[in-house]
């Protein structure tokens, strides 16, 4: 959810702002799970800029800027005092940047934000490592799901899509060094969701705006995804699966998947290389909690295999079986309109109405995957972020990296592998040079699942912040200043995921196509106890 400040200080600057601008905004404000970016970073070093100087950025001119706010913010919690400069970019970009007064570490954090990204995100965590944050609404305002403010709007979808980023990045270095009075020695960019679809257009269309980039369940094809989540919810049309079945469903998949790595530990390392039939669920007799009737038996495959078309055709990939417990959050919904309210109908359904069709489209009954393609392919050329060829971004001296949950039920993590490897087809062997990728294993959409889910990224808690090799933004600090490419991340599991209640598990997370490998002795929940090897 968000706090009070973050909603505090979203109204303010978008009212502020609004004073400024013929007609004034309309700004529906929510309380919700944001499915942004924030992440963690390293190596503080001591630099520091007078509180007074802080206001004196107001009359900062740049073209198309203006700054509404620069004041000082006092420390609170992790929270360093900082000086928060608030403004707007071409009328239309609300962003934020926030300048630490004392132990600047000379670098930049940008944070990217999640769903339709219509709100700045929250800067603290960066701020509490002594960055200088920044982040914006990318050009529109509303709740995550809500893209209504892009309906006919080409401009404002291509600004939501990459340009305010680039935008953003290239004014917060600007106010860097008018208020330090010294440039950002580097520049970082952190993201989930759509916040890792963010980082991935920066290294493709903008490859000297960071350094180094961490991109999380990256949204790569924004069409293709959403269609995607369209047949998701056709496949449950009819079909729905109500939430009191999906404990028998997670139960099937771990009794297929979980010893296939040689370990029955609750956690499925590789569900790619597990074959994994629903017909094992079909009720025998009576329907009931603990079966699936053969139209959800079908649904459930239809949600596995991805989407086809009339020939057969696969479209796009589907989803790995296993740690089903999030499935109605993200695909099966309440179980009784297809999967309403999940995030894959939400997303999908304001993407196809206020983006491609119209508001009076039907997306689940209406789209048909032979010839509505069609209407997707105008959109591929700004909202996909598929492009391999990163020749520009690896000259720069850039580092990437991916990583995607294997039991994510949003952005499926076959698809970051097939990412992968068309990378290394673009690039060859070489692409190891700058390129990583984690696959968690048990982790869920950017954050929580039942597997080790703490390393550093979107939203985690708990972790040893300045080492890199728990902390995955302190592993591409490192790779960027010292050329150390990460192997490994130590991820860690908090029992009932309360910090206050200890570790319940730690695991390594090897670098894909790398896995965990138990030594075979030690507890299964002691991160010593494994090596990275090739999974079996």
């Amino acid at each position: 959810m968000k706090t009070r400040h973050q909603r505090n200080r979203s109204r303010g600057l978008a009212s502020r702002f609004a004073s400024r601008r013929r007609g004034g905004l309309s700004l529906r404000w929510f309380g919700a799970v944001v499915l942004g970016s924030l992440a963690l970073c390293v190596n503080a070093t001591v630099a520091s800029a007078a509180p007074s100087d802080c206001a004196k950025l107001l009359g900062l001119k740049r073209k198309d800027v203006l700054i509404t706010e620069a004041t000082i913010v006092p420390a609170a919690g992790e929270a360093p005092e900082y000086c928060r400069v608030q403004g707007g970019l071409e009328k239309v970009i609300l962003f934020e940047v926030a300048l630490p007064t004392t132990a600047w570490n000379n670098k930049l954090f940008y944070v990217g934000g999640g769903g339709y990204n219509g709100s700045v995100p929250d800067l603290t965590e960066a701020l509490a490592r002594g960055y200088a944050a920044a982040g914006s609404d990318t050009g529109h305002r509303g709740f995550h799901w809500d893209a209504s403010a892009l309906l006919n709007n080409p401009q404002a979808q291509v600004n939501y899509a990459h340009r305010a980023t680039h935008l953003v990045a290239v004014l917060a270095k600007e106010v860097i060094q008018a208020y330090y009075g010294a440039p950002a020695r580097r520049a970082y960019f952190c993201g989930c969701s759509n916040g890792g679809k963010m980082g991935l257009m920066e290294v493709q269309r903008y490859p000297t705006d960071f350094d180094g980039v961490v991109a999380g369940g990256a949204v790569a094809d924004r069409t293709k995804l959403m269609m995607m989540f369209d047949w998701s919810q056709r496949a449950l049309l009819g079909a729905e699966i109500p939430p009191y079945k999906i404990a028998a469903m997670e139960k099937a998949t771990l009794a297929a998947c979980d010893a296939r790595d040689g370990l029955t530990d609750g956690l499925i390392d590789r569900p790619d290389l597990c074959k994994f039939d629903p017909k094992v669920l079909t009720c025998k007799g009576a329907d009931g909690p603990g079966c699936l009737t053969p139209a959800q038996t079908e649904a459930w495959r239809k949600i596995l295999n991805g989407p086809v078309n009339s020939a057969g055709q696969r479209l796009f990939a589907g989803y790995s079986p296993g740690h089903e417990g999030d499935y109605p959050y993200y695909i099966t919904g309440l179980g009784t309109m297809h999967g309403y309210p999940s995030s894959n109908f939400m997303y999908m359904d304001s993407f196809m109405r206020w983006i491609v069709f119209g508001p009076s489209f039907d997306s689940v009954r209406s789209f048909d995957y032979d010839k509505s393609l069609a209407a997707l392919v105008p959109f591929e050329k700004d909202q996909d972020a598929a492009s391999t060829d990163l020749s520009a971004y690896k000259a720069h001296g850039g580092k990437l990296i991916l990583y995607n949950g294997w039991a994510d039920h949003s952005t499926p993590p076959l698809r970051t592998i097939q990412y992968y490897e068309d990378l290394r087809k673009t690039h060859g062997a070489g692409v190891d040079e700058f390129v990583r990728v984690f696959m968690p294993p048990g982790l869920y959409h950017c954050t929580g699942g039942p597997g080790p889910n703490n390393f550093g990224g979107t939203r985690h808690k708990g972790v040893k912040k300045n080492d890199p090799e728990n902390d995955i933004v302190g592993a591409l600090d490192r790779w960027v200043e010292q050329g150390i490419a990460p192997a490994k991340l130590l991820a860690t599991k908090f029992k009932n995921d309360d910090l206050r209640q200890g570790v319940a598990r730690t695991r390594p997370v090897c670098a894909y196509p790398q896995a965990a490998t138990y030594k075979g002795s030690g507890s299964v929940d002691d991160a010593a106890n494994f090596v990275c090897g090739s999974p079996k």
